[in-house]
C-alpha cells in the first residue's frame, strides 16, 4: 500500500499593482509567502520552491520581485499574516531570510510597525492646533469604498473607514486618510486592531500641522467607537512619518526587512 503524500512546503507568488492602482502590474512580482515544515533538508526544499516560482514569474514577464510585500506592493495576507505582509520579512524570521539570501534576494530597506493604544490616546493640543480647529473640519466619508481598483481588490475582505480634512475658507478638501480592519465575521482573524494606510506626510509646516489635526481627530473618533488599537507601517528612513507617529503616541513594536531581486 502506498504511503499518503503529505505536503511539506509551499510558495505563493503573484503580481503587484501598476503605479496608479488601476490593474495588476506586468513586470513587478511579489513572493507573498514561503513556508516549509521544519526538516533536515528544509533549505534545499525552500530553494527548489523559490526557483520554480521565479521561473514561472519570469515566463510571465516579471523583471523585478520583492518579498514578502511592502507598503507599496502587496496583495495577500492583509490583516492575516505577520506584519500584514506590508513590511517584508519580520526581523526575527531567520529561516525565511536565509532562504531569500540563498535565492539571490538582497535586503533593500528596513521597515517598522507602529501601534497606538487608543485607550490612552490624547490629541496633541497647542496654540497651532487650536488655531487649525477654527479653520478646518474633519469629516467621515459616507461612501467608504475606494475608486482605486487595486485597493478594492486586496481589501475585499476588510471594512474601510475614511476621513478627510476640509478647509473652511475657501471650502477645499486638502487631505484624506484611510483605516481598515478585517471583517469581524471572518473566523480566526483579529479585527480589534484597526490598520492605518498613511499617505505621504506634507513637507510644509502648515500643511503638516493640518495633517496632524486630521490624524488626531480621526483617532479620537475611533477611540469613541471603542476601537482597541491602531497599527501602521513605515520605512525606517521615513523620518517625517516617524516623527508624526511619535507625536501622536504611537510606539515601535516590530522591525522588518524588504528583500528584492531582478529576474
Amino acid at each position: 500500500m502506498n504511503a499518503a503524500k503529505v505536503p511539506i512546503g509551499f510558495v505563493h507568488v503573484g503580481f503587484s499593482s501598476n503605479t496608479d492602482g488601476s490593474r495588476a502590474s506586468d513586470s513587478w512580482a511579489i513572493l507573498h509567502k514561503i513556508c516549509v515544515t521544519p526538516h533536515a533538508d528544509e533549505d534545499a526544499i525552500a530553494g527548489a520552491l523559490i526557483e520554480r516560482a521565479l521561473s514561472h514569474l519570469h515566463a510571465r514577464g516579471a523583471i523585478h520581485c520583492s518579498a514578502l510585500g511592502t507598503t507599496e506592493s502587496n496583495a495577500f495576507y492583509l490583516g492575516v499574516g505577520e506584519g500584514d505582509n506590508l513590511m517584508g520579512v519580520i526581523a526575527n524570521d531567520a529561516r525565511t531570510q536565509r532562504w531569500l539570501f540563498n535565492a539571490g534576494f538582497v535586503p533593500t530597506r528596513s521597515t517598522e510597525c507602529w501601534e497606538l493604544d487608543l485607550s490612552s490616546f490624547r490629541p496633541p493640543m497647542d496654540r497651532t492646533q487650536i488655531g487649525i480647529r477654527r479653520t478646518c473640519t474633519v469629516g467621515r466619508l459616507l461612501d467608504e469604498d475606494t475608486h482605486e481598483w487595486w485597493l478594492s481588490t486586496v481589501l475585499g475582505h476588510c471594512e474601510q473607514i475614511r476621513f478627510n480634512l476640509v478647509l473652511r475658507s475657501p471650502p477645499k478638501v486638502e487631505s484624506e486618510i484611510m483605516f481598515w480592519f478585517p471583517d469581524p465575521t471572518i473566523t480566526g482573524v483579529d479585527s480589534s486592531v484597526v490598520r492605518l494606510w498613511l499617505p505621504d506626510i506634507p513637507a510644509g509646516d502648515e500643511p503638516r500641522e493640518r495633517f496632524v489635526y486630521l490624524m488626531a481627530e480621526s483617532l479620537r473618533q475611533l477611540q469613541q467607537e471603542r476601537r482597541r488599537a491602531v497599527r501602521t507601517f513605515a520605512s525606517a528612513d521615513q523620518q517625517r512619518t516617524i516623527t508624526l507617529l511619535e507625536r501622536l503616541g504611537f510606539r515601535l513594536v516590530e522591525h522588518g526587512v524588504v528583500f528584492a531581486r531582478e529576474l
